[in-house]
Formats: C-alpha cells, sequence, structure tokens
C-alpha cells in the first residue's frame, strides 16, 4: 500500500487567513489538524496546537488553573483568534523544521516515520507537485494494524 492509496481531500489555508479559519476547518473537517502553504511548502498544524495558541501560558503551565474558567469565560479563548493569522499557528509549531508532506510512492512505515519525526497527527501527500491529499494517523493506524 502506498501514500496515494490512503489520501482523503484537504482543504488548504494560506499564512495570511484568519485562526478562524483553521478553528472552524478542524471543526468541520473532523481532522486532527490542518494543511498551510507557507513558502511553497506544504505545513499541517495539529489541532492542539491551535489551542495552545489561544491558551493563557499559566494554564498551559498549569492545566489544573483552567478550572478558574467558565463557559463565557471559555469562549473569550475563541475570541482570541480573531485577533491572529494562521502565520501565528505556524510561528507556534514545536518542529517548524521537519517534513510534514510524503511523495505518493511513500510505504506506511515510511509516513508513520514523518508523523512521527514532526509530532503531526496527519501527513501531506504531494505528486509531482500536486496535493493528492492527506492522510491521518488513524487511517495509517488501521491500515497498520491488518
Amino acid at each position: 500500500m502506498h501514500a496515494r492509496d490512503l489520501v482523503r481531500h484537504v482543504d488548504v489555508l494560506d499564512p495570511s487567513d484568519l485562526a478562524t479559519a483553521a478553528f472552524r476547518q478542524i471543526e468541520a473537517s473532523r481532522l486532527p489538524g490542518v494543511v498551510v502553504l507557507s513558502n511553497a511548502r506544504h505545513l499541517v498544524v495539529p489541532a492542539s496546537q491551535v489551542l495552545r495558541v489561544v491558551l493563557p501560558r499559566y494554564v498551559l503551565d498549569d492545566p489544573a488553573l483552567g478550572r478558574v474558567w467558565d463557559e463565557s469565560s471559555a469562549d473569550a479563548l475563541v475570541a482570541r483568534l480573531r485577533s491572529l493569522h494562521v502565520s501565528d499557528l505556524l510561528a507556534a509549531q514545536e518542529h517548524p523544521g521537519r517534513p510534514h508532506s510524503v511523495d505518493g510512492e511513500a510505504t506506511l512505515v515510511e509516513i508513520a516515520a514523518v508523523m512521527a519525526a514532526a509530532h503531526v497527527p496527519l501527513v501531506v501527500v504531494i505528486e509531482d507537485g500536486v496535493l493528492l491529499g492527506a492522510i491521518t494517523a488513524s487511517q495509517l493506524m488501521a491500515h497498520l494494524a491488518r
């Protein structure tokens, strides 16, 4: 099995898009992240990193402090996304230099290696310079478990 056999459609964001677009896309697609085309490279921003950008530093340092936030206060977190762009999400990446893509011929193990090295829950599949789609970690694990 090759990467091109597992791809699913994925929309691509631009760094200039508002960060709320990433939030909405993750919710609508049920994908574990978004794909961004930046400087001719397809990069993945995991959903967890979108959340990371809106959380106050003290909550990241001690998640138990999140208990002081009620529902209406939690709405303020999402409101913070309105002042950010997708480029801000890219800047928050923990492993920015790692590739987030494979070619159509990539094997399941190659896909797993890219996901693991880059700490991303999906990888982009590019063939002859064309985006074919993406493969999620859950899709990959389903095929590896067979």
